[in-house]
């Protein structure tokens, strides 16, 4: 049952908080990265695991837009 209100009384609602989350969010995001130290034949291998025994598919992932963000190197396979 619902309690009945006055015309005079005032419902006061706790705001959100959101800044505080959006505060966490922020702290999560700057937190250092661990450093990995991968070699190339391990980028290969892990392609190939990936895509399979094509070669075509494993040099166009290695040589991918993407890879180059994740890696900052651009590898560029020739032949």
């Amino acid at each position: 049952m619902a309690k009945a209100q006055r015309r005079d009384q005032v419902i006061q609602r706790k705001s959100r908080q959101t800044k505080a989350k959006v505060v966490r969010a922020a702290q999560r995001v700057a937190r250092p990265v661990r450093r990995v130290q991968v070699t190339l034949g391990d980028l290969i291998a892990a392609a190939f695991d990936t895509v399979g025994d094509e070669v075509k598919k494993v040099a166009k992932v290695v040589s991918s837009p993407n890879m180059t963000l994740a890696t900052g190197k651009n590898i560029v396979v020739v032949g």
